[in-house]
């Protein structure tokens, strides 16, 4: 990512923590419904018990407490997030010795390790320079990661309007360069808000019980 496009990033959810706390509007979500309803379509059919978790764009580390609350088991996670604000939040709220969140960008000379899930939900939402390269840079990162899948979800050319801010992918073209990485891809538009998610498997079976052993 160009520093111009982070330093922006970091401003904006830097004024919005200051301004908003730990709230939903401050990683740019309308309400706590809409959050978790992508979280549940980031997670369809997915097996996340006992599984090592890789949360890009973790922002205040809500996604911990969605699985809490899914009841997943036994799941170790790291968060990272370009705003440090955000990631102080995360960790002083969710952090324990198998919950770990840091300040990191995924597209730097970095190895994060290696995970069985990496999911990122509205990570790759804002404009910057070139959205569709760093989109494709980022599912092939997240995939070179990742043991069995990754999640991840965009804004929708499929809309009524959209807003100069923000990136709207077209889902055809986003699901061409998936299978491009590997066979087994899901798409789902199907739920009521203005996007889609798209999950990318090693092998068919990657999110299946059995799979796990």
């Amino acid at each position: 990512m160009r520093s111009e496009d982070r330093q922006r990033f970091v401003e904006l959810y830097g004024t919005r923590f200051r301004e908003f706390g730990n709230d939903v509007r401050t990683v740019g979500w309308g309400s706590r419904q809409d959050q978790w309803l992508r979280f549940d379509v980031l997670c369809r059919n997915l097996d996340l018990d006992g599984r090592r978790i890789l949360d890009v764009g973790c922002g205040l580390g809500d996604l911990v407490a969605f699985l809490d609350g899914r009841g997943v088991r036994d799941f170790d996670y790291l968060g990272i997030d370009l705003v440090t604000d955000l990631v102080g939040e995360a960790q002083r709220t969710f952090g324990g010795a198998r919950r770990q969140f840091i300040t990191a960008d995924l597209l730097d000379d970095r190895d994060f390790g290696e995970f069985d899930v990496v999911l990122a939900s509205g990570a790759l939402t804002l404009c910057v320079a070139d959205n569709a390269a760093q989109a494709r840079r980022a599912i092939a990162k997240m995939f070179a990661s990742c043991r069995h899948a990754v999640a991840v979800n965009f804004l929708s050319t499929y809309v009524d309007f959209q807003t100069p801010k923000n990136f709207h992918y077209e889902p055809e073209s986003m699901f061409a360069y998936s299978r491009s990485l590997t066979r087994w891809v899901r798409l789902y538009h199907d739920y009521p808000l203005y996007e889609f998610t798209l999950q990318l498997f090693r092998h068919p079976n990657a999110h299946s019980a059995e799979a796990a052993g």
